[in-house]
């Protein structure tokens, strides 16, 4: 069943306005990206871990994480993960 909804937003726009920022958005994350991996390049090749720029500091710091393997746990310790399985849901908001 089709619902008609009347409203003085122009979402054709807002659409068109959204993928047009997505898109800028990626764009800017593959240019940080770029940016980030010349000077990590430049860091590593000196051997330093911090690194001062004019008014700025790079700094690359090794982070160390403890993760369950639940591939692991899945097959291994299917009863448990059972047990301890936590069921979310959210909205995920999307324009195709």
């Amino acid at each position: 069943m089709t619902k008609v909804i009347t409203t003085n937003i122009n979402l054709e726009d807002n659409a068109k306005v959204i993928k047009s920022l997505d898109a800028k958005i990626a764009e800017l994350k593959e240019l940080r990206e770029e940016k980030a991996a010349e000077v990590k390049e430049v860091m590593n090749q000196a051997n330093v871990t911090e690194l001062k720029a004019g008014a700025f500091t790079f700094t690359l710091k090794e982070i160390t994480r403890n993760n369950v393997d639940t591939k692991t746990l899945k097959t291994k310790y299917a009863e448990l993960y059972k047990a301890l399985l936590k069921v979310s849901s959210y909205m995920k908001f999307e324009v195709a």
